[in-house]
C-alpha cells in the first residue's frame, strides 16, 4: 500500500503573510502601549487623520486630569512666594535654570562667535518683496558651522518692519516658489530633486500675504543646526561645544536665537517688534527660545504638544515615555530619568510660557490633533496666567468658555495683550488659516 503525498496548499502562502502582519501589529500595538496609556494611544490615530468617533474623542479627551502636583508659577522652589515683578525675574531665572537641566539640556550663551554675510539679495514677487540670503556662522575654538536665512521683507516698506522667524523641516527652497532661493547648507538632495520641491510647502510660510499685511518673514532650515536624526543631530552646531547635554531641540532654539541676532542689526527691521513662531517639534524649540531670549516680543506655538506649550502631567497625547523612546536626542538625559516620575518633574510646560512675561504668547491648536493634546495646551496657557496678571497685563478670563466646555471649541479665538489663543478644524499642521490669526493678533499687539 503505497502512502498518499501530501499535497502542498497555495493558500498556505497568503494566510502565513496574513498571520505575520497580525503578529507584528499586534507587538506594535504592545510596545506602544508599554510606552502610552489606552487614550494616548487611540490620540495617535490623528496623526493618520482619523476621524473619531464622539464618544471615541471623549474617551481621549475627557476625564479628570491629576494636577495635584503641579508646580505653582507664583511660589519658589523653596517655598517662597513671589509677590513682585523683581521677584517674578529671579523666579524666571529659576525656572530656566531648572528646565535646562531637566528637560531641554544646555543651551550655550557665551563661548562663540556669531557672523553674518548676505550671500544674495534681489527683488521678489513681481517687486512686493525683497529677498535677503544670510549667512550666518557660529564659530568656537573647535571650528564654525554654517546656517543659511532666507528674509522677505515688504518692499514699499518706509520704515523698519516687524519680522517673524521660525525654523522649516524641509530647506528654504520649500517655503516659496523663488527659483533665486539657494540651497540650505545641510540640504542632501539632487538639483532634480531640489527643482521638484521648490514652494511645496509655501501654505505652512504664506511669504505673500505676511508681505502684503506689512511683515517680514524670516527663516531657516532646522538640519543646518542639527540634523533631526539620533546619529547625527550632533554633526553641526553642537559639534561645536563641549556640551554632552546640548541636544537637539536645544540646537534648534539655539539657532532661532541666532537668526534674531541678525535681525536686531539689520536696519529694515524693527528690533522691538520680533515674534518667533514654530510647528510642531520645531514648536517646542520656539518655545524654549522665546522663554529665554528677550529680544522675542511674542512667542508662537503651532500644535507643539508635549514639551512645547502643552503640559506633562495628565498629558493625552505624546508623553515623556514616548518622545524619549522615539527621539532619544531631543532633550537631555535627565529628561529620561522622569519617564517613570513625571510627578517628580520639578517643572512643566505652563512655567515655562509664564517666563515669557512680561512679553505676548500665542497658543495656537487643531482640534482634530489629539497627539498634541489641545487640552494640555489650554490648560498650560491658563496656568500661566499669574505671572502675566503679576505684570499688570490683561489675560484670558475663564468666562470665555461657555458651560460645559473644558477647552474653547475649533474655530474660536481669544486674544489679550499678553497671550493669544485659537482653535483650528483640522489636523496637525500649519496652515494660512493660522497665520490669519497670528497677523490679527499682531496688527493688535504688536503694532509699532
Amino acid at each position: 500500500m503505497t502512502e498518499k503525498k501530501k499535497r502542498f496548499r497555495w493558500w498556505f502562502i497568503p494566510l502565513g503573510l496574513v498571520l505575520l502582519v497580525v503578529l507584528a501589529a499586534g507587538a506594535l500595538v504592545l510596545y506602544l502601549h508599554s510606552l502610552l496609556p489606552w487614550p494616548n494611544l487611540v490620540a495617535i490615530t490623528s496623526n493618520f487623520q482619523m476621524e473619531l468617533s464622539d464618544s471615541m474623542r471623549a474617551y481621549v479627551i475627557g476625564g479628570q486630569r491629576d494636577y495635584a502636583t503641579l508646580p505653582a508659577v507664583l511660589t519658589t522652589a523653596g517655598g517662597a512666594p513671589v509677590e513682585t515683578e523683581q521677584q517674578l525675574a529671579a523666579r524666571r531665572d529659576e525656572v530656566l535654570a531648572l528646565f535646562e537641566e531637566n528637560v531641554y539640556g544646555t543651551l550655550p550663551r557665551n563661548g562663540f562667535e556669531t557672523a553674518f554675510e548676505t550671500v544674495e539679495e534681489g527683488e521678489a514677487l513681481d517687486g512686493k518683496a525683497l529677498r535677503r540670503q544670510v549667512k550666518i556662522t557660529v564659530t568656537t575654538d573647535k571650528g564654525s558651522s554654517d546656517a543659511l536665512m532666507l528674509l522677505y521683507l515688504p518692499a514699499d516698506a518706509d520704515s523698519p518692519v516687524p519680522v517673524v522667524v521660525g525654523l522649516n523641516f524641509n530647506g528654504n527652497h520649500t517655503v516659496l516658489d523663488d527659483p533665486a532661493i539657494l540651497p540650505s547648507y545641510a540640504y542632501e538632495g539632487d538639483e532634480e530633486t531640489l527643482a521638484g520641491e521648490r514652494g511645496s510647502k509655501a501654505g505652512r510660510w504664506v511669504v505673500e500675504e505676511a508681505v502684503a499685511r506689512g511683515y517680514g518673514v524670516a527663516t531657516m532650515y532646522c538640519n543646518d543646526f542639527a540634523p533631526d536624526n539620533a546619529d547625527s543631530y550632533d554633526s553641526r552646531v553642537i559639534g561645536l561645544f563641549d556640551e554632552p547635554e546640548f541636544k537637539a531641540v536645544g540646537a534648534w532654539a539655539f539657532g532661532i536665537m541666532r537668526g534674531v541676532d541678525y535681525l536686531v542689526q539689520d536696519e529694515a527691521v524693527d528690533a522691538a517688534r520680533i515674534a518667533d513662531v514654530g510647528h510642531s517639534r520645531l514648536g517646542k524649540a520656539a518655545v524654549w527660545a522665546g522663554a529665554n531670549d528677550e529680544r522675542i516680543a511674542l512667542v508662537i506655538s503651532n500644535d507643539s504638544g508635549n514639551t512645547g506649550a502643552s503640559l506633562t502631567r495628565g498629558n493625552r497625547g505624546e508623553t515623556i515615555q514616548s518622545i524619549n523612546a522615539l527621539f532619544p536626542h531631543w532633550f537631555c538625559s535627565q529628561y529620561k530619568a522622569h519617564t517613570e516620575d513625571v510627578d517628580g518633574l520639578p517643572v512643566d510646560q505652563h512655567l515655562l510660557l509664564a517666563c515669557i512675561a512680561p512679553r505676548k504668547v500665542y497658543v495656537a491648536c487643531a482640534d482634530g490633533d489629539l497627539w498634541a493634546d489641545p487640552q494640555g495646551a489650554w490648560n498650560s496657557l491658563m496656568a500661566s496666567r499669574p505671572a502675566f496678571s503679576l505684570c499688570g497685563m490683561d489675560v484670558i478670563g475663564d468666562d470665555v468658555l461657555s458651560d460645559g466646555q473644558t477647552q474653547p471649541a475649533a474655530g474660536e479665538s481669544f486674544f489679550t495683550e499678553s497671550m493669544g489663543y485659537h482653535c483650528r478644524p483640522g489636523w496637525h499642521d500649519i496652515t494660512p488659516e493660522d497665520w490669519a490669526y497670528y497677523f490679527d493678533y499682531m496688527d493688535t499687539y504688536l503694532a509699532a
